[in-house]
């Protein structure tokens, strides 16, 4: 907002210079950006312009007379209101939703308290359409709005007074004098004053006389009503909206004015009728006429100030203060609050019905800090704690977790938690496919997060494809998040922790002295990744298994088992998603459980000593038929289980397979084994008796035989 510094002082009696006000209403909560000088198109005008900030809560502070009450209470300083004639209202007509006087009646129909629960209107005849005088003009010209006539003038010059939005509308271009506010009709249409034809919706609200839409309450008013350099006689409207109705129709239309800017923020519901009297004085200065009949005020309920409690000695204990009762009282009467002592420990304070953010004790207590001004709080430190805030086993998991993820050399990456049903259609998961059970947002922004994800892996591949167009060569990604996984309707879906991968391109850091086909990842680089994390959290019984995926490549693909659950994926993305994302390198992904890898976690390792004799090695062949049981999981167990606790290590360090020197379905693995024993060294016939009797263990087991 922008706030012309001699305007805001016509209201606020203080001797301060602009960048001392600027300072003190930072520190108050009303943000002031930058000072500027301003000079009038026509050079007559000379000022300084405050450009403000205020939180949404605060529509109190959108007006010259809100802000001047906001300073003055941290000035310590005095304020005053501008001569208001309320005279010029009569005895104002109420009646509930339905109020009527002899030339203007107001019905709210459908009796919509919620969406309008006042309405306010006052006719001025004889008025004469022209320019606004200079002082008028300058001032709106100042506060960044551009002076049109001296009707259209005054609404926006009291507006931007008192924070009230007006509209005026041609009262002869009104049927009978009727106003009734009420829902629009679904599909319903207004010409609006930029002469575009708005359609409405159910949940819109229109102000309408009999013959239809007269303008979108306070949003925007209709072409059909407006006024023109014609007009002769005025209907003032001054109304009450709710924020909500106003925001909704106001996003919805993609229209936004200054009056809906303020109607968003709430305005003072008890200002209607000071506003009516304030507008209806200025026109009849500016453009002749006067007032016909009484105000009229249909009001669909009472608004009382708001009552809350304060305990002084609450207010101290939250702030660390020793603020003085009567200081408080003080502090909040400068705001306009009435103030009354209920006994000696509470206060009773009645809050100011254009202060609706004020609802709690807690709110109160902070009105007193900012009165009282945050630099004059002393520091001080708590007393008698007792404990220090610590992070719960699972938290300490996880980020272990994270830290074992970014030492594999992989970056976070941070995604939307929505997803679209055409990811899983690029990814090729077919139709009854578990991950298509997603769920639905109720009023998505883009078509692109209409779902709530249930797997990471879209997110992984956009994550790629988009650096991959910022030429990007090398892509090493993770991220941990929640997928979420609906339940029976009605309840709230399963939210499920979980780690994903994607390594692209170029895996090592450098390239010297390496060929080009050694910098890329494959397969294995991937399983290495995971096989890091399960080491850093300590995880026993995780297993890898041949598997298919919807996304990955035949025969590189594998499930992760923790014991006989499976928790994860890992594979080679396949040629057809990689072309569906636009990906020219292979790319290699995992997605994993992650809480169960979590809950399955180890706090601490087991000490063991270090060996003081020296390991004996061997190496040996096996060669097995190629089928899915004869794995190389399933032989490495095979080998522990008959090697005991003397065979310390086991290691794979190479597969083979020949039809013509093995056999048809024939494969080699080849086993780097260790064993040693604390009791000495072990004699080679020692080792020569272990090695034949898993040898053996693996011919009647698995059909293995040892290849010389």
């Amino acid at each position: 907002m922008r706030v012309p510094y001699s305007w805001l002082m016509e209201y606020l009696k203080a001797d301060v210079d602009p960048e001392k006000l600027g300072h003190v209403l930072t520190m108050g909560g009303l943000e002031v950006e930058e000072i500027r000088d301003f000079t009038s198109e026509d050079g007559k005008f000379n000022d300084q312009i405050l450009i403000t900030s205020a939180t949404s809560n605060r529509g109190d502070l959108l007006s010259m007379i809100g802000v001047a009450r906001h300073a003055a209470a941290l000035l310590r300083a005095e304020w005053q209101m501008p001569s208001i004639n309320m005279g010029l209202l009569g005895e104002p007509v109420g009646g509930g939703v339905d109020a009527r006087a002899d030339n203007l009646h107001i019905e709210l129909a459908d009796a919509d308290a919620d969406a309008c629960p006042r309405y306010s209107g006052l006719v001025v005849d004889g008025v004469s359409v022209g320019d606004s005088p200079d002082w008028m003009a300058h001032r709106l010209e100042a506060a960044g709005m551009r002076p049109i006539a001296n009707l259209v003038d005054c609404t926006n010059y009291v507006m931007l007074e008192l924070g009230q939005p007006l509209h005026g509308f041609d009262y002869n271009l009104l049927q009978g004098g009727h106003i009734i506010v009420r829902l629009a009709t679904e599909g319903e249409q207004i010409l609006t004053l930029d002469k575009q034809w708005r359609v409405m919706t159910s949940r819109d609200l229109l102000i309408t006389d009999p013959a239809g839409p007269a303008a979108i309450a306070g949003v925007m008013g209709g072409a059909d009503t407006e006024m023109t350099w014609k007009t002769k006689k005025v209907l003032l409207e001054s109304a009450h909206f709710d924020a909500t109705t106003i925001r909704k129709t106001s996003l919805r239309l993609g229209l936004s004015s200054e009056a809906s800017y303020r109607f968003e923020r709430i305005v003072d519901p008890a200002g209607t009728l000071r506003a009516l009297a304030r507008v209806a004085g200025l026109i009849i200065e500016t453009a002749g006429g006067g007032v016909e009949g009484n105000a009229v005020d249909a009001c669909a309920r009472e608004f009382a100030p708001l009552r809350v409690p304060l305990r002084p000695e609450k207010c101290n204990a939250v702030l660390g203060t020793d603020i003085a009762p009567s200081d408080m009282a003080r502090s909040l009467e400068a705001l306009g609050c009435e103030v009354e002592e209920t006994n000696a420990e509470a206060f009773a304070v009645a809050v100011p019905t254009f202060r609706p953010d004020v609802e709690r004790e807690i709110d109160l207590i902070e009105e007193v800090a900012i009165v009282t001004g945050y630099e004059n709080i002393p520091t001080t430190v708590p007393g008698k704690l007792t404990q220090s805030g610590r992070l719960t086993s699972a938290q300490r998991f996880e980020r272990r977790a994270r830290q074992a993820l970014r030492s594999a050399g992989l970056n976070e990456s941070i995604s939307y938690s929505m997803i679209s049903p055409k990811d899983l259609d690029r990814m090729g998961y077919p139709q009854d496919a578990p991950e298509r059970n997603m769920l639905p947002l109720a009023s998505p922004m883009i078509a692109e997060q209409s779902h709530m994800r249930s797997t990471l892996l879209p997110s992984m591949l956009q994550a790629a494809e988009y650096n991959q167009h910022q030429r990007v060569e090398a892509v090493r990604l993770y991220e941990v998040a929640n997928v979420f996984i609906p339940r029976a309707e009605g309840a709230l879906p399963h939210e499920q922790l979980r780690a994903a991968g994607i390594i692209m391109g170029p895996y090592w850091s450098s390239r010297w002295n390496m060929p080009e086909q050694a910098l890329l990842p494959d397969f294995f680089t991937i399983k290495g990744i995971l096989e890091q994390l399960v080491a850093a959290l300590g995880v026993q019984g995780v297993s890898y298994r041949a598997t298919a995926h919807p996304a990955c490549h035949p025969g590189q693909c594998a499930a992760v088992q923790l014991g006989d659950e499976q928790i994860g994926i890992i594979g080679k993305v396949s040629a057809a998603v990689c072309d569906a994302y636009d990906l020219a390198n292979e790319a290699f992904v995992f997605e994993i459980n992650l809480r169960a890898l979590l809950d399955a976690a180890c706090a601490y390792a087991t000490y063991r000593q270090v060996p003081r004799f020296p390991a004996a090695l061997r190496d040996i062949a096996i060669v097995v038929d190629d089928t899915p049981r004869n794995t190389c999981a399933a032989l490495t167990s095979a080998i522990q289980e008959a090697g005991g606790e003397q065979l310390s290590s086991v290691e794979v360090f190479d597969l083979y397979a020949d039809a013509s020197r093995l056999g048809e379905g024939k494969k080699q693995l080849a086993f780097s084994l260790s064993f040693r024993t604390p009791q000495g060294t072990l004699t080679d016939e020692q080792v020569d008796e272990l090695v034949d009797g898993i040898v053996s263990h693996l011919r009647t087991t698995m059909g293995a035989e040892l290849r010389s």
